[in-house]
């Protein structure tokens, strides 16, 4: 299993191999959860974990790359930012 590493790749793969990984992930995932709890099963739920959150970070990157790229940078003086 690979974290993501698809930023220099075309969106539509990058996501797609994103998608992907997440889904093998929690695959792998599901079948440890019936498994006995021992340290090593519970190494590999944590690392699968790590790849699952490395991903959606990544799709993340993308989409947000993606989203700059689309709208350009913003005007002078307008404030984008969301109320808190």
């Amino acid at each position: 299993m690979r974290k993501i590493g698809y930023l220099n790749q075309p969106f539509d793969c990058a996501v797609q191999n994103s998608l992907s990984a997440i889904k093998q992930a929690h695959i792998e995932l599901q079948l440890l959860t019936g498994a006995c709890t021992t340290p090593t099963v519970l190494a590999s739920q944590i690392e699968l974990c790590d790849v699952l959150l490395g991903e959606i970070s990544g799709i993340h990157s993308i989409l947000a790359n993606d989203l700059k790229h689309t709208r350009g940078p913003a005007p002078v003086g307008v404030h984008l930012g969301w109320n808190a």
